[in-house]
């Protein structure tokens, strides 16, 4: 038995768990649908991904001195493979998604071994879907798409991942390392000065209890060809721009008195498009205040964002939890009431048609209003859009409406 350091992201996760048991704690989870596949071999492609990553084998135990995490001696994996096959498809589709749902939504104990869960669903007319789903304390970098990613490869091409070796001492180490630096001291007197003003809440009441619901939409690719040109001709990311149009839509749905200002959570891993390398976890979420000027059109007030967030990018490495102690805020006030991420990766296979579709599923652990988390990965038909709510803030009909209005502001960049 192998006993590991608890990193920063690791402490604060053990923290969430703890008050709030009954939430799903997972930081991301994946299904992708496959058509026409060797139902076996993709099962073979899971174990052999799944037996590459030793964080895999994480757990913790509560002791007389604390809690601890262990790394459980290297075993091979095994993992549900539910056969569908001979059931009507409607019925087979029904059957497939309940069990996800089941899987997605049952909280992922921090003291029950594994922090994952897998299964494989064969279903009639060649499909197979790949389902995934981890824990935020298993704490390695890898998110659903790199692993899920890893698997296509593996069945595509035969290419056994090989940089999922995760260092915790040496990730402590260099934590503990920070906390004592300038650096650190930088990013703090940033921090605090950007966030020490009080700002007014839209949506969030500290008395609602924590509960987390997420509905999935998309677009297909095609309806996104006007705000890709826009995002082209005026220099901006895809990224920058997407989340520039989410503000403004927030702005108008969830209006403040005299006053357009909000607090935006975006997740920061430092990871690059291409997630085939280890990301070693810097920081949970980037807090930012955004208020847009009316005076200006859709680009230039996306070229202000754009500046803004490469200023705050600089003192990411700091976990804005950290300073819940000097901001006198319980630990379940958010620093923000809105989550916005966006993924992009490359295509997802060589093979042409094999995946036809990549539904990215709920972190579901969150205690925010309203997230979303946009999902755009090439090679499959669809963009994926992923809003989590607290359903004592907001009800379903109001979320749509809301997701609805970004999607016609999407569809409709030329007049912004």
């Amino acid at each position: 038995m192998n006993t590991l350091p608890i990193t920063l992201l690791q402490n604060m996760m053990l923290a969430f768990c703890s008050s709030a048991p009954h939430l799903p704690i997972a930081n991301a989870g994946g299904v992708i649908k496959f058509d026409h596949i060797d139902a076996d071999k993709l099962v073979e492609a899971q174990q052999a991904v799944m037996a590459c990553h030793a964080s895999f084998d994480f757990y913790f135990q509560q002791t007389p001195n604390g809690i601890e995490q262990h790394q459980h001696a290297r075993c091979e994996h095994s993992y549900p493979i539910t056969d569908l096959s001979a059931l009507p498809f409607e019925h087979a589709e029904q059957v497939a998604r309940d069990k996800i749902e089941t899987l997605f939504t049952t909280p992922i104990s921090a003291f029950e071994y594994p922090l994952h869960r897998n299964e494989i669903f064969i279903l009639p007319n060649n499909q197979v879907w790949l389902a995934f789903l981890a824990n935020h304390l298993i704490c390695d970098g890898y998110s659903a798409f790199a692993y899920l990613k890893q698997v296509v490869d593996y069945y595509d091409k035969g290419h056994t991942p090989t940089n999922t070796q995760f260092e915790p001492v040496q990730l402590a180490s260099q934590q503990a390392e920070y906390l004592t630096s300038n650096q650190y001291q930088k990013d703090k007197t940033f921090w605090l000065n950007h966030l020490a003003a009080p700002i007014e809440f839209r949506l969030f009441s500290p008395t609602n209890p924590l509960k987390s619901k997420a509905i999935h939409l998309s677009l297909p690719r095609s309806q996104l060809t006007p705000i890709v040109e826009f995002a082209n001709q005026h220099e901006l990311s895809l990224s920058t721009l997407m989340l520039t149009l989410w503000i403004r839509q927030l702005n108008q749905d969830f209006p403040l008195p005299n006053s357009n200002q909000l607090r935006v959570g975006l997740p920061v891993h430092g990871r690059k498009k291409s997630e085939s390398n280890l990301i070693a976890f810097m920081a949970n979420m980037l807090v930012h205040e955004f208020s847009l000027s009316d005076e200006l059109d859709l680009a230039a007030q996306a070229q202000q964002i754009s500046t803004q967030l490469k200023h705050t990018y600089r003192h990411k490495k700091l976990p804005p939890e950290l300073l819940y102690e000097d901001l006198n805020l319980p630990p379940h006030i958010p620093l923000s009431e809105f989550r916005f991420g966006y993924m992009e990766l490359e295509k997802l296979s060589d093979t042409p048609g094999m995946p036809r579709s990549f539904s990215y599923e709920s972190h579901q652990h969150h205690s925010l209003p309203l997230q979303l988390n946009v999902i755009n990965f090439h090679g499959v038909d669809q963009v994926d859009f992923l809003i989590e709510y607290n359903p004592n803030n907001l009800n379903e009909e109001q979320v749509v409406k809301h997701i609805k209005s970004l999607f016609d502001a999407i569809k409709n960049i030329a007049s912004n």
